[in-house]
């Protein structure tokens, strides 16, 4: 994965989701609604101007993994991609998976959701608790460096 340069901002923003259907019913045994389900999910992406990196199913669930999301929460990202997919599929193939739900829902609640980057959230949580003494050494030591060059040019007149 590359950084994204946005304006003056730089950096990642990659999210691993898993959606269940309602009741977690196989309904994804069914090639077509695999098809549909995904094809909704691109033409999210698509919209969001986001990346889908990858997507896989299983008969009671969905993985997938998008990138460049810099300007969306999660919350969001999960309402327009179960959404987009359920109205699709309520409206396309109904027939096809009425009979393993009840109702007119099509995702259950909740969701899964991580962010993923190249690092880990020990080593971040290193950096973040270590490094910065660095940062202040440096400036310790500019600020030194300009008082005795300060210094040296009162004591040159």
């Amino acid at each position: 994965m590359q950084l994204l340069s946005v304006g003056s901002s730089r950096g990642e923003s990659n999210f691993h989701l898993i959606f269940t259907p309602k009741y977690r019913r196989d309904v994804f045994r069914d090639d077509e609604v695999r098809r549909t389900c995904l094809e909704s999910f691109a033409r999210t992406c698509y919209e969001l101007s986001i990346k889908m990196e990858a997507c896989e199913f299983g008969p009671d669930h969905v993985h997938l993994f998008v990138s460049r999301c810099k300007n969306y929460s999660v919350p969001y990202m999960v309402q327009r991609f179960k959404g987009a997919s359920a109205h699709r599929i309520r409206h396309d193939l109904w027939e096809r998976v009425k009979g393993k739900l009840w109702g007119d829902s099509f995702w259950s609640d909740g969701y899964f959701y991580r962010s993923v980057g190249s690092t880990t959230a020990e080593a971040v949580q290193y950096y973040v608790q270590n490094s910065q003494r660095r940062h202040w050494m440096q400036y310790d030591d500019y600020e030194t460096k300009t008082q005795e060059k300060a210094q040296a040019r009162l004591t040159d007149f």
